[in-house]
Formats: structure tokens, sequence, C-alpha cells
């Protein structure tokens, strides 16, 4: 090595029996069981490599990672000992030779064991410090908010404890920059959105042990369930109000029918495979698709009784209670110009022909029918006429039921609430 000092220039040289000498020397008497001080503190930072897996499930969380934990032993140094300091900046040996804190990953799902790498060299400054960075690919249990998915956000920590020796003996503390994310790769499925880090206390057995923890929150990558799930789930509960456009006598109304409610049940069992059993939260997504399985349910049911009808007998009589009900149905739905729609077209044209003699005649003639028995006028339908009249108002309601429903959905999974 060459240093530059007051334009003297100095070579030091490197040898293995100088950094020999000096092992024996540090090492003579080196117990690795007994901490450095009374209190040690480790130093520690964790540098994410990339995120391999949040599985929502199975509520974890895998990444692969390496902390830095660094450490001052003052048995050590050779600072103050100019024959090895001039000439070796630092050493490197292994946890089999050094003092190690033991310290685990509390949350880890796989390993509960104490952080170690035999083979992984750690550095030994000349002033004492020791530096150990051990990486692995790390499974950690998360608790999983399933309310907004696909559209959800995830925050899963991994957290460090001290194992046997505690606060007083061992305390872990974080760096300047705890949490490293310069070599992060992005995950496919999963966009960093922020980090966070903090120091705790952990009690077991009424002692103290020093804590940290390393909180990351992620977005899920939607595009993929937003074209696979979103789309065809909406195509799907239109397609579920056209059952009622098709004419009774196609013989293709209850097949459809089916169809449909088969591809609803299909598509809740998917969405339910990905979803935690365990889960403190219940999707919306899954709130929907069921309301949506039980509209179909509730339409094949309706349209059996819709063919029922259609096929009825002529010769059979038509309940009174059935026609009143056909009567007041067609007239919001505006069946043959019954309706109130139609009923303001009717009297727009009377009042722009009010001069014309016929038009009036009509209008007097439209009043006094108004006023016909009961009876009389619900004769005019038949068990066909019932079953259309039927289908024209179930296909509205569904239709606008399926509108509101899916506009809800929408603004809860974008807005988090419903206004």
């Amino acid at each position: 090595m060459i240093k530059n000092w007051e334009g003297v220039s100095i070579v030091f040289a490197y040898s293995h029996s100088l950094e020999t000498s000096l092992r024996n020397e540090i090492f003579n008497g080196y117990n690795k069981d007994a901490r450095p001080v009374q209190k040690t503190i480790v130093i520690c930072n964790v540098k994410i490599l990339s995120l391999k897996d949040i599985n929502t499930r199975d509520q974890t969380m895998t990444t692969v990672a390496y902390f830095s934990f660094s450490w001052d032993d003052t048995r050590l140094s050779w600072a103050s000992k100019p024959a090895y300091s001039s000439d070796i900046e630092r050493i490197y040996s292994t946890e089999t030779v050094l003092f190690t804190p033991s310290v685990v990953v509390e949350n880890s799902i796989n390993d509960l064991g104490v952080i170690s790498d035999k083979t992984l060299p750690m550095r030994i400054d000349k002033s004492g410090q020791v530096t150990w960075s051990p990486g692995n690919i790390y499974e950690t249990s998360c608790d999983i908010d399933t309310t907004l998915y696909p559209f959800d956000k995830q925050t899963c920590s991994i957290t460090l404890t001290t194992r046997g020796y505690i606060r007083t003996e061992v305390e872990l503390r974080l760096g300047k920059m705890p949490i490293v994310l310069t070599a992060y790769q992005e995950n496919g499925e999963w966009d960093y959105i922020s980090s966070s880090s903090d120091v705790s206390i952990t009690t077991r057995d009424l002692l103290q042990y020093s804590t940290l923890t390393f909180t990351f929150t992620f977005q899920r990558r939607s595009s993929y369930h937003l074209i696979s799930t979103i789309i065809p789930m909406f195509l799907l509960a239109f397609m579920s109000c056209y059952v009622f456009k098709l004419p009774v006598d196609a013989g293709e109304k209850l097949g459809y029918c089916l169809t449909v409610l088969l591809a609803f049940a299909v598509y809740l069992t998917l969405v339910s495979d990905n979803i935690p059993t365990t889960s403190t939260t219940i999707s919306y997504l899954s709130v929907y698709l069921l309301l949506m399985l039980g509209m179909g349910v509730i339409s094949v049911l309706l349209t059996i009784h819709v063919i029922d009808i259609n096929f009825t007998s002529e010769e059979e009589e038509i309940p009174r209670c059935l026609r009143r009900i056909t009567r007041i149905i067609s007239k919001v739905v505006c069946w043959k110009s019954n309706g109130v729609c139609c009923k303001g077209r009717n009297s727009s044209v009377s009042v722009i022909n009010v001069k014309s003699k016929d038009v009036r005649l009509h209008s007097k003639k439209a009043d006094i029918d108004a006023n016909l028995d009961d009876d009389v006028k619900e004769e005019d339908f038949s068990w066909q006429d019932i079953a259309k009249v039927l289908d024209i108002f179930l296909f509205r309601v569904y239709l606008c039921l399926v509108i509101m429903l899916s506009v809800m959905f929408i603004s809860v999974i974008s807005f988090g609430t419903l206004w």
C-alpha cells in the first residue's frame, strides 16, 4: 500500500508472515464466548436484493436480503501496535473464532434458529470494529389485508431480536441507513412503495430483549388481474341480465341462465383460492361475486316461473291478483303503449292537434276506457303476454342492479369508500 503524506511516499508491504504473527498475538487467550464489554452495541442494517413473493393465502413474505452487523471488540485492536498497524489495515476471520451476537429473525416461518454462516468471512479493522454481513432467503409472516384485493397494498416486516443475551448485555441499534435498496430488483407482481425501521423492546419471561423491525409496503400490480378477472367478471355480470331478453319459445333460455351461473361459480372459486382462509378481513371482490352468484340463482328460479307461465294452458283462468300486478308492471315498462311515458307522448299529440275533432274524440274515448271495469280490461292479457311483461320488467330491474353494484364496487376499490 502506498500513502502520500506531506509529499513523502511511504510504501507499506503486506506479508502473510506479518499477519500470522498478528493473529497469534491478538487471538492468544481470546475467548469467543465472552462479550467484548459489559454492554455490546450492535449496529444493524438490511440490504434488500429482491422481493421473491408475497403469498396472500399463506400470509407470508419471502425476501432475498442480507444483514450487516458491526460492533467493537477492543480485544482485536492493533491500532496501538505500530509494528502491525502501519502495514495491516484489516484482517478476516469467521464466527467459529470470533464472538458473534446471537440474533434471530423473530417472525420467520421456516427457520427460528440464530442467524449463522460459518463460511462467511468477518472483517476486522485495526480499531477492533467487526463487520459481518450474512445473507439468506427469509420467509416471514405477514398480516394480509385482502379488503381491496386485487388492488391492495400490503405492509410486511422483518423483525430481528437477540436470543439469549438480554438488552443490558447486547443491544441492537439502527445504522445511518437502516434499509439499503441500491441493489433492489423490481418484482413482477408487487411494486415497492415505501419502507421504515423501528427500535423496540420485547419482553420474554419477564426479561427485556432488544428488537429491530424493518417494515416494507408493496402494492400489487393489478394489470394482470384487471385483464384476467375484473373485466371478464363485469362482462359476465351484464350477460346475466340478457337471459330475460331471450324469447321463451327459443328453448335456450334456461340453458343460457345456467351457463352464466356456472361461470360465476368458477370465478368465485378462483378468487377464493387466492384469499387466505383465516383472514380477518373480507374482500370486496368476493362480496361482489357472491352477490352476482345470488342474483344468478334467483334469475334461474325466475326464468323457470316465466317459462311455466308462458306454457300454461289458455283454458286455465288467470288469477285476479296476477292480472292486476301485470297491469301495473305493463304501465311501468310501457308495454304496448300502455305506460306513463306513452301517455305523456299521446297527451303531447293531443295538445298539438287540439283543434282536430278526431283527436278530441280519441282522447275522450281513452278517458272512457280508463274508467271501465277492471275485469273487462284484465281480459286483454294472455299467459304469453304476462310472461313477456315479466321478462321486460326483470331485464330492466337486473340491468339497474348490475350497474349499481358495479359502480359501488369500482368506487370502493378505487377510493376505499362508497362516496
